[in-house]
């Protein structure tokens, strides 16, 4: 039985090897015409095996080597909204970046928001981490605060969860170092007096 179906996946494996072979072939008829099609291929298997229309246009170029016209405006047209969606989002960081203010050095009082958190081990175990924005634009990264966590003592389990902190607001006191990378970044260390402050 066992011989059976190494048999069976064997000839599965071949036979998937002869499609992928073949419809590269297509593929590449279908891309000579037109080099840029190169990019479209690329961008289309990125979606293999998904759902909703690119995955549909993947399947295509995949069984049959090529788009119709229609279908090939229609996934570059989608192609060009990504792109300049992206240009636009990287414009707005570089602008958000520029407008920052360097990360500061010493104790200093903080206020802004949680951007995300996440879990790390170290030698003592594990510890929530967090990466904050301040006000003024800088990014920091560090240990959450405990007393954000707002233990009840009865039941020892925190009412805020750390998968729930981003997007709050939050101000407290830390020992912040610059990053030597990055001005815009930094580091805090003891933080004290966390709260959590409204929006």
């Amino acid at each position: 039985m066992t011989v059976i179906m190494n048999a069976e996946a064997w000839e599965r494996g071949r036979d998937a090897a002869i499609k992928a072979n073949a419809s590269k072939g297509r593929n590449d008829r279908w891309i000579a015409a037109d080099e840029t099609r190169r990019e479209v291929e690329g961008f289309l298997f990125g979606w293999f095996g998904t759902d909703g229309f690119l995955g549909a246009m993947c399947a295509q170029l995949d069984e049959w080597g090529h788009l119709t016209e229609k279908q090939e405006a229609a996934v570059r047209k989608i192609m060009a909204d990504r792109k300049e969606r992206e240009a636009k989002r990287a414009a707005e960081r570089e602008a958000e970046r520029a407008a920052a203010a360097d990360c500061p050095e010493g104790r200093v009082t903080l206020t802004g928001v949680i951007i995300s958190t996440d879990q790390r081990e170290n030698a003592f175990g594990w510890t929530w981490k967090m990466l904050f924005k301040s006000d003024d634009g800088f990014k920091l990264w560090g240990t959450i605060p405990s007393s954000l966590f707002d233990w009840d003592g009865e039941t020892d389990f925190p009412h805020i969860r750390a998968e729930d902190m981003p997007g709050k607001r939050v101000t407290f006191t830390a020992t912040v170092t610059p990053s030597a990378d990055d001005e815009k970044f930094g580091f805090f260390k003891r933080p004290t007096k966390a709260e959590w402050v409204a929006s």
